[in-house]
């Protein structure tokens, strides 16, 4: 009898693209497996954009080394930067809960203030949800939000001769920057209106992240590795080891920053602006170039897979 392949020796990036294969895309979906959230027509002459992340223990999060409320502001964050790295405006959520049936009520309540934390900044309503019971705590959050059309950003655009740009500084997120970070909304709302040509945020790490910005068979980026910004959580992992450094800053993961490409002319405008707009650091760490020939070696193991 043939030994059936696993999703294990699969991966999770060949996995998706089996899902993709599996299940037809609509003709009334703009987009839908392969971005950040999925698209298509809302009210008004706009989009409506739909994504969806789960949180697990023990993989997301240590319930000894977090509290409820970081809990449940990373199980609703990581979906608000899904919302943000398409340039749109997340608007109501559904939460799903699972818990173990000894699990505290004010563990509970912990978890729904560390969301209403969120809901408040960005002005997002929950408006349902569901609750289930499990040997470990997971909770999966669907948010609804808009976006209009000309300004919804893609994972595919980017040209050749953009500049490659991230905001915040990476690496390290483990060290606590993956249970408190600060969904870049307003940045990518405003990024989408500089007319950015493609972006993501980045929660498998930016050399990972890179590859899905990067669709078309002719361009290739090149990263100025001194460029690339560096967090004081990632300096610290590495103990003054400045390769180990950037192997953070590359493969770490969780960092929720966006990682955006951008004409040299747009950028300019961007550049002028940004600074009386945002205190969040905005950085240009290369450039995407036409390639001819064989594409360079492939990259392994430079983010994180679940599979």
């Amino acid at each position: 009898m043939m030994k059936q392949k696993t999703i294990e020796t699969l991966g999770e990036f060949a996995l998706i693209h089996e899902i993709q294969k599996w299940i037809p895309q609509a003709k009334a979906i703009r987009q839908g497996i392969g971005d950040d959230a999925a698209v298509f027509n809302g009210p008004g002459g706009k989009y409506q954009l739909l994504t969806i992340d789960t949180i697990v223990e023990d993989i997301d999060f240590l319930k000894n080394k977090a509290t409820p409320q970081q809990i449940g502001w990373k199980a609703l964050a990581i979906n608000l930067s899904d919302i943000a790295a398409m340039g749109g405006i997340p608007k109501v959520a559904v939460v799903s809960l699972t818990l173990p049936k000894k699990t505290s009520i004010q563990f509970v309540k912990g978890f729904y203030e560390g969301i209403q934390k969120l809901t408040r900044k960005f002005n997002v309503s929950i408006v349902g949800g569901d609750l289930s019971s499990g040997p470990k705590i997971s909770s999966s959050i669907a948010v609804l939000g808009e976006s209009e059309k000309k300004r919804t950003i893609f994972r595919k655009g980017t040209k050749a001769g953009d500049f490659i740009c991230v905001t915040g500084r990476l690496g390290g997120s483990i060290l606590g920057k993956h249970l408190n970070f600060m969904p870049r909304v307003h940045e990518g709302e405003f990024l989408a209106r500089q007319g950015v040509s493609a972006m993501i945020d980045i929660s498998d790490g930016l050399g990972q992240d890179l590859d899905h910005l990067i669709t078309e068979s002719n361009i290739v980026f090149l990263i100025d590795e001194s460029k690339v910004p560096i967090s004081q959580a990632a300096r610290k992992l590495a103990r003054g080891n400045t390769k180990k450094e950037l192997i953070h800053a590359f493969c770490d993961g969780e960092d929720f920053e966006l990682l955006f490409t951008i004409s040299s002319r747009k950028f300019q405008a961007l550049k002028k602006f940004w600074p009386s707009k945002f205190s969040t650091p905005l950085t240009v760490i290369g450039r995407v170039v036409k390639w001819r020939g064989n594409k360079p070696g492939e990259r392994k193991h430079l983010g994180y897979q679940h599979f």
